[in-house]
């Protein structure tokens, strides 16, 4: 969820100009490292997909989401710019309806369904992150107290869907829990900004780390779920390590050939 903050935050820090060219820097900021990864894939993983596949899905559910939230997102910034709140007000009781409309599963959360009722809720962090951006001058950052809430929204979250996973609450209520979810993504974009954080942040060794995997959050997306194995399960817990730190070469080395794709894109215009 902070990704999809820093998504809404980062976009309307600027004027987004036509819509054109709003959405060719979007596309051309993912689907190279898309096309990229999918030739990758397919010589590493035989994971073909012909290029259909990989315009729709080729970069997983999620990026198919964000590109279609992108799109809402142009909208609001055009529409309602000064009316964000009142924005995010409409969007969260169009997902509370739309939640008491769906199908819901006993034996599952929503959070896991591939239904396209995430895609709503995912909106309401995106449009957040918006808010954050446009009237980040006005929110107070206080380290102790943000942790604090951070870590309380974190416990309530995990309760609720614990609780409602054993049917200790109903199925519906569970909705209630995407609060505390966003608290906690709240409260957190606060904590990063208290200046014990941005000491970390600016820190020679601990700042290069959080920009280098921050600057790869796409690339680690993507090449992930055809890298994790349990082949090395019997060095627990220095599998996870291993595995993280495989999968963050392979990011970088996606992000390489993501970049000669975009050049190569540019010299032929």
């Amino acid at each position: 969820m902070p990704v999809l903050l820093c998504f809404g935050f980062t976009l309307f820090l600027k004027p987004l100009g036509r819509f054109d060219q709003y959405y060719k820097k979007r596309i051309n900021r993912i689907y190279p490292t898309v096309f990229a990864w999918a030739i990758f894939s397919t010589l590493l993983f035989d994971n073909s997909k012909n290029i259909i596949q990989i315009l729709l899905y080729g970069g997983g559910w999620f990026i198919t989401c964000i590109m279609v939230l992108y799109v809402f997102l142009f909208i609001v910034n055009k529409t309602m710019y000064n009316k964000l709140i009142m924005s995010w007000i409409i969007s969260f009781a169009i997902v509370v309806i739309w939640f008491y409309l769906i199908d819901k599963k006993n034996d599952s959360s929503f959070y896991g369904d591939d239904s396209y009722f995430r895609w709503g809720f995912y909106f309401l962090f995106m449009l957040l992150g918006s808010i954050c951006g446009v009237y980040q001058q006005k929110i107070k950052h206080r380290f102790t107290l943000n942790l604090l809430i951070v870590v309380s929204c974190i416990a309530i979250f995990y309760a609720m869907l614990y609780f409602a996973r054993i049917n200790v609450i109903p199925r519906q209520v569970e909705l209630i829990s995407i609060i505390p979810l966003l608290g906690m993504t709240f409260y957190f974009y606060k904590l990063s900004n208290s200046k014990e954080l941005k000491y970390v942040y600016n820190h020679k060794i601990f700042g290069t780390a959080i920009k280098i995997i921050g600057g790869l959050c796409l690339e680690i997306y993507l090449v992930q779920h055809d890298l994790i194995t349990d082949k090395m399960n019997m060095i627990f817990p220095f599998n996870l390590v291993g595995m993280f730190i495989i999968i963050l070469i392979a990011a970088y080395i996606l992000r390489c050939m993501a970049d000669y794709f975009r050049k190569f894109s540019d010299n032929k215009n």
